[in-house]
């Protein structure tokens, strides 16, 4: 299987869409559900948004040919810190996101999605998406990366062990019904 890694371009944002609600476990349904707009609609005006970090020019995909085969969103940390919330969302929506807004990883270079398609999973795909951010915090004089993930989630917990990630906080899960994933959501460093 031939694959291509590449920064994302404004032609890539229905997959991102696709990857961010992959990657964030039903939060971002739990968070955009019910409100005027889709959820694809409400998480694409934050892709298209240069002020904001999940900016569509801030991902990395792979590709396989002509699909899209997963996705990476990573940048300093200390960036998401100047970040404001979506104004099409009432300010109360997002206490479901507290236990990851608790976390501090100042200084590092954090991934804040990494998400592949089911049916590209087992290839690779996010080994060469984790070495990719390795590379950029490098490129950017990080000596840090870090990353949150549900602890439910072995299978990714296993992938990031592998390449160095190392738990540094646990948090207990605000519980959703939307959510694919309850208990736990560790914050993993790695040196870069």
């Amino acid at each position: 299987m031939e694959l291509e890694t590449r920064k994302a371009s404004l032609a890539n944002v229905s997959d991102l869409v696709h990857i961010r609600m992959m990657a964030e476990g039903g939060y971002a349904e739990a968070l955009f559900e019910g409100l005027d707009q889709s959820v694809e609609e409400l998480i694409e005006t934050e892709l298209t948004n240069p002020n904001l970090t999940a900016f569509y020019k801030n991902y990395w995909v792979v590709q396989s040919r002509d699909e899209i085969a997963g996705g990476l969103l990573a940048f300093p940390w200390n960036d998401y810190e100047n970040d404001s919330h979506n104004p099409l969302v009432p300010e109360e929506r997002y206490s479901i996101l507290e236990s990851f807004e608790e976390f501090e990883a100042p200084g590092k270079y954090h991934i804040a999605e990494l998400s592949v398609y089911p049916e590209f999973t087992r290839r690779g795909i996010g080994s060469i998406l984790l070495m990719l951010a390795r590379e950029l915090a490098i490129e950017r004089n990080f000596t840090e990366l870090s990353l949150m993930v549900f602890a439910e989630n072995t299978g990714a917990v296993s992938l990031y062990k592998k390449h160095g990630y190392k738990e540094v906080d646990r948090r207990p899960a605000d519980p959703h019904p939307r959510a694919f994933y309850s208990g736990e959501v560790l914050l993993m460093t790695c040196q870069a």
